[in-house]
């Protein structure tokens, strides 16, 4: 947990950075260059481990990571601060930070065959008009749910699956007895 609210520190002033910029498509970029590399290389152990020389790591990425500067300075501090392997979970709160003020939500759908690249696009553009915001879908097959759509956006959980009207159906019956 104190990884993440620090991570979530390290993306609001990058935000910050990125916003009096007006750069917010380079530092998702970059960002996700740093996380690539401090948390998800085969260097990234070196990077993290404090026997190494501090100089030796932070020559490391300033040799590997072509980012801007200011992009560069937070890898710097993060591998400083012994926080490289948190560059991943940086990048990804920026990410949420930054389709927040570009007004994008991400959908989760879950059908119990495989969608038409159609019928994906239909329910994107359905939901986008229905939020007032461009939706991104991720389509998920789940055989379980028999048949109908469950759909969750952020906290937010429609389930309109055949599994889930039967479970309700059955609680109903139960009652009646």
């Amino acid at each position: 947990m104190a990884n993440e609210q620090a991570a979530k520190r390290y993306a609001q002033a990058a935000m910050s950075l990125a916003l009096e910029a007006n750069a917010l498509a380079a530092w998702r970029s970059d960002l996700n260059d740093l996380a690539a590399v401090l948390a998800e290389s085969d260097a990234a152990p070196l990077l993290a481990d404090g026997r190494v020389a501090l100089a030796t790591r932070l020559a490391f990425v300033e040799r590997v990571l072509d980012v801007q500067p200011l992009a560069l300075n937070l890898a710097k501090l993060l591998v400083s601060k012994g926080r490289s392997l948190d560059a991943r979970t940086v990048a990804d709160a920026f990410n949420r930070m930054a389709d927040a003020v570009e007004g994008i939500a991400h959908a989760q759908i879950t059908t119990a065959v495989d969608l038409a690249p159609e019928q994906a696009a239909a329910i994107e553009q359905k939901l986008s008009e229905g939020l007032g915001k461009k939706v991104i879908v991720r389509a998920n097959t789940d055989p379980a749910i028999i048949g109908g759509v469950v759909v969750k956006v952020g906290d937010h959980l429609v389930d309109g699956s055949v599994r889930t009207r039967l479970k309700q159906l059955r609680r109903e019956l139960e009652g009646v007895r």
